[in-house]
């Protein structure tokens, strides 16, 4: 028997505070996509339950014409039983009203935790604390959301724990026996969930399961650190910036970008994030830029005879931690320079 674990769909998630509307909208229909594809794929693979973990929807967002998307998605594939862990209460209460589920869609809740499938019993809890005494003739399969700690899982006879609200890959061998895994999310939901997106499929043969991550992303993000030491002005950081997105295995012009800054600042130099996105965004789906860089304040040199050096010497001498004086400095250096200030 074939099954499938997939986890942090989170379909209609709104992504209105880091892509701008079109590619926000772009992004929804993209995740449904790979939801729909993923039951194709459930299909063509007969497999025999798909078990989902850590929000199938953002509940409070989602659309009706969303939702009747899926019902038509599981409805195509009979032969196959939909597991669902909610992710949290507003996702637990949205389908406890829901009248019309599809027949193979089964919801796990505080008076129903278990699922049989076949030979193999999969159970929703989420806490150690509330699983049942396991049935030795059958594989058991746990699901489990939002675990920063294993260990209450261990030697517990666990066939398979399946953890969710995890957005990045994350597997290994259960003490005691068993296996653990958080496939991550389906599609990636923010700038820093860099590697590969997918889900796991699970045969089962006997008392035995073995998991195999099958990749599915339409879009993945990417990660880079530049460091802008020494670095002068802005165009030379962008070059950077591009110079080490170019050694990513794989990177095109359909990825999400991660750009952080490190190292230290120049004050004669100082670099807008907003507008390095601006300009990288032409050359990829989406960008984001963040930075951990220093800034090279020599106090000493500050002098009362210009308004850029008295208004460095007030900040640095406030009593505001030093990440909202970084920003507050930018700031003020871009407005004074005639910058844009966001």
């Amino acid at each position: 028997m074939k099954l499938i674990h997939v986890s942090d769909i989170h379909l209609d998630i709104p992504f209105g505070g880091i892509l701008p509307q079109e590619k926000s909208a772009t992004r929804k229909q993209e995740i449904i996509s790979s939801f729909e594809q993923m039951i194709e794929f459930a299909i063509s693979e007969d497999v025999r339950a798909v078990m989902i973990t850590g929000g199938l929807i953002d509940a409070e967002h989602i659309s009706r014409t969303t939702i009747d998307r899926v019902y038509t998605a599981m409805k195509s594939a009979p032969g196959v039983v939909f597991v669902l862990l909610p992710g949290n209460s507003y996702e637990s209460a949205f389908f406890s009203v829901e009248k019309y589920l599809p027949a193979n869609f089964r919801i796990l809740s505080e008076l129903d935790k278990k699922v049989n499938i076949d030979d193999v019993d999969i159970y929703g809890v989420y806490e150690a604390s509330k699983l049942p005494l396991f049935d030795d003739k059958h594989l058991n399969i746990v699901l489990a959301s939002g675990l920063l700690n294993i260990r209450g899982f261990e030697e517990r006879g666990i066939s398979y724990l399946g953890l969710g609200l995890e957005r990045t890959y994350r597997h290994g061998e259960l003490r005691g026996g068993g296996y653990f895994c958080a496939p991550g999310s389906l599609e990636a939901l923010a700038f820093d969930e860099g590697g590969n997106k997918g889900f796991m499929e699970i045969y089962t043969a006997g008392k035995r399961l073995s998991p195999v991550f099958v990749r599915s992303g339409k879009r993945l993000c990417y990660e880079v650190e530049v460091d802008i030491t020494g670095v002068g002005g802005s165009e030379a950081v962008i070059e950077n910036a591009r110079r080490e997105l170019g050694v990513q295995p794989g990177i095109n012009g359909a990825a999400m970008v991660h750009v952080n800054l490190t190292g230290t600042m120049d004050l004669n130099h100082i670099i807008d994030n907003k507008a390095l996105e601006k300009v990288l965004a032409r050359e990829f789906f989406a960008v984001s830029v963040t930075d951990e860089i220093v800034f090279d304040v020599d106090a000493e040199s500050l002098t009362e005879n210009s308004l850029r050096d008295r208004f460095i010497k007030r900040v640095s001498e406030g009593n505001e931690s030093l990440d909202l004086k970084k920003d507050i400095i930018r700031a003020g250096i871009t407005a004074i320079s005639g910058g844009d200030v966001f």
